[in-house]
């Protein structure tokens, strides 16, 4: 008869004749499993995001280096010009122009940081890069100011029939001129020690 009782007992009549305890410990067990495979997802998410980083930091540094090589090819000359410039010696060859770097790069760096991955990096490194990267926009609105201007100059100068005096452009915007260079002169310091300092953490990490 109590095996027939049994059978006739509905599953949920037989769920609660289950000692508590028991039940505590299945849920329990799910939870914890849960819980464990969240943590290994979002483990696992955190070390993609790292190597990410360090992709987009090794992308941002042969940038820097790429920077690097043009400006130790442009300061060099327009050093050079703007000292003739304002001793008065004659600037108006090819050879003797103030060339702006108007081709430095920020695009690895704009990817670093509007995809999130800045949130992986040391926060010195980035707090320097950040300032590093305003230094070289500064730089940039400077160039396309003065290369406005000579424009402007230009069509003026064509509308009237005339030829545009490159030498007395370089005088009138010399001031112009040697804030470019004093900028580039700091951005050669900048990058450097900014290309030393990504070079030091990857040879940490893989330490």
């Amino acid at each position: 008869m109590n095996e027939a009782a049994e059978e006739a007992s509905t599953p949920a009549e037989r769920t609660r004749s289950r000692p508590v305890g028991r039940i505590a410990l299945e849920i329990f067990s799910i939870v914890l499993g849960v819980l464990l495979a969240l943590a290994v997802s979002e483990w696992q998410e955190q070390q993609n995001n790292k190597e990410r980083a360090a992709t987009a930091l090794g992308n941002v540094r042969a940038e820097l280096q790429s920077n690097l090589d043009l400006l130790n090819i442009i300061y060099p000359n327009n050093s050079r010009v703007v000292e003739a410039i304002s001793s008065g010696e004659n600037a108006n060859s090819e050879d003797e122009m103030v060339v702006p770097g108007v081709q430095l790069r920020s695009s690895a760096w704009q990817t670093l940081t509007t995809t999130g991955l800045g949130n992986y990096i040391d926060y010195d490194l980035l707090v320097g890069l950040s300032q590093l990267y305003a230094m070289i926009d500064v730089y940039r609105q400077t160039a396309y100011s003065v290369i406005s201007a000579n424009m402007n100059m230009s069509a003026t100068a064509t509308a009237l029939g005339s030829s545009i005096d490159n030498d007395l452009f370089s005088k009138n915007f010399l001031a112009y001129f040697q804030m470019q260079v004093q900028i580039e002169a700091a951005l050669l310091d900048e990058h450097q020690n900014a290309i030393e300092t990504i070079d030091q953490q990857q040879s940490d990490i893989q330490q």
